[in-house]
């Protein structure tokens, strides 16, 4: 059984993998494990002879930074007695998936690359309307979900209406209006680097579906941060990609022009973005913020463990209850980065993010990463994507794509 053997079986499952990661971001982030617990099982034929041959060292050496990142993540608060939890274990490991998810890519022919982009802007098509339809309140009753509760779907989300404009607050196929607005936003970024590569009827369909997806996270989810972050995101992903400087520019206007028509002619959408200069309005962010303060000033070097910050724990007489009800959050990734792996952790989790967007310039794909990290940066000023598991795994998602198929200018300077 050579390698080579191995690794053409084994293209296809990685393919399908990826097509199931690219909906299940979408649905239910039970789909998108499985499709990384195969993705993974998938890879031990190919490191078993790697490591039989001795190459296992070299192929892992690239990717050191992002190796340094997970271990300090994971062994230093754990040695110091601050012990992470599954859910801040597992979206630790998310970040493992990045060269696996590249390795896999690098394989994909033009044909599977054009499916696995049709399955993920066709399942954000559908969410879309899902979203639009629960947002006029054209949808179900809730206790038409009553059977369903086993799957732990948060149905009641998309029942919250706004104020009383008779309207909803969107959330698609995953019942929440952030992570609909996070995910697709992090969708449509990938979309507009891959329709670059596409011809004929597949390029159309990419677009048509990438500009109601956009269209969509303006009007049904009201998630403000998420559809600004997507906005700037995507504007310098067109100019990224584009060959063009004046008709990047123009599509960049447009897309602002959408939202800026989308929030001065929706009153409740209008109110809902001046909310947000209000503490209240913002969800009590500034207490949010203070608890993470807190747990930094405590716990400085190396944090109190991935996936273990809660607000209640460093609460104050003042706090309100819902923010001590808060299971994790200190509105600010790179604040809750710090009260969770230290200060060294946060500083790190810049570093790799810089590192990783860097390493992407000059690939085919490149532009995904990049537009992907610059949504999340911006993004995380105001919220805790890696909270969200379908968040997370879609980030990872769009940086392993950028990064596959590195060109021989690129070789030692990244990863590949």
């Amino acid at each position: 059984m050579t390698e080579r053997w191995v690794g053409e079986r084994a293209n296809t499952v990685r393919f399908w993998a990826l097509v199931f990661w690219a909906v299940g971001i979408q649905t239910h982030e039970l789909a998108s494990t499985a499709a990384f617990a195969l993705l993974v099982l998938s890879f031990f034929p190919t490191l078993f002879l790697k490591l039989q041959a001795g190459k296992l060292e070299t192929e892992l050496k690239p990717w050191r930074p992002l190796l340094a990142f997970i271990a300090w993540s994971l062994l230093a608060p754990t040695i110091a007695g601050q012990y992470p939890d599954w859910t801040g274990f597992a979206r630790t490991m998310d970040w493992a998936s990045i060269p696996l998810i590249a390795a896999a890519a690098s394989a994909l022919t033009p044909r599977r690359w054009a499916i696995l982009t049709l399955a993920a802007v066709g399942t954000l098509g559908l969410s879309s309307l899902v979203a639009g339809l629960q947002h006029f309140g054209i949808w179900p009753p809730l206790s038409t979900f009553a059977d369903l509760d086993w799957l732990r779907i948060p149905f009641a989300r998309v029942y919250e209406q706004i104020g009383d404009s008779g309207r909803f607050m969107g959330g698609g196929l995953l019942f929440h209006r952030l992570k609909f607005g996070h995910v697709s936003g992090l969708i449509i970024v990938g979309a507009v680097v891959a329709s670059k590569h596409l011809t004929g009827a597949a390029r159309t369909a990419v677009i048509a579906l990438g500009t109601f997806g956009f269209i969509a996270v303006w009007v049904f989810p009201y998630a403000r941060a998420g559809a600004v972050s997507m906005t700037i995101a995507v504007g310098l992903t067109v100019a990224l990609v584009s060959t063009s400087p004046a008709r990047a520019l123009a599509i960049a206007a447009g897309l602002g022009l959408i939202g800026i028509i989308a929030v001065l002619s929706i009153a409740p959408l209008r109110a809902r973005f001046a909310s947000a200069l209000t503490d209240q309005g913002s969800g009590q962010r500034t207490q949010h913020m203070a608890a993470g303060v807190e747990a930094v000033r405590q716990h400085p070097f190396v944090g109190i463990g991935p996936g273990q910050f809660r607000p209640s724990k460093f609460s104050d007489p003042n706090m309100a209850e819902h923010v001590k009800d808060n299971p994790g959050k200190a509105h600010n990734q790179y604040l809750s980065m710090a009260a969770e792996t230290g200060i060294p952790g946060a500083l790190g989790f810049i570093a790799l993010l810089i590192w990783l967007a860097l390493s992407a310039r000059g690939r085919p794909y490149g532009a995904m990463t990049q537009g992907s990290i610059v949504f999340f940066a911006l993004l995380s000023l105001a919220h805790d994507p890696l909270f969200q598991a379908p968040v997370s795994m879609a980030m990872m998602l769009a940086i392993g794509l950028g990064l596959c198929l590195p060109l021989p200018a690129q070789a030692g300077r990244g990863p590949g």
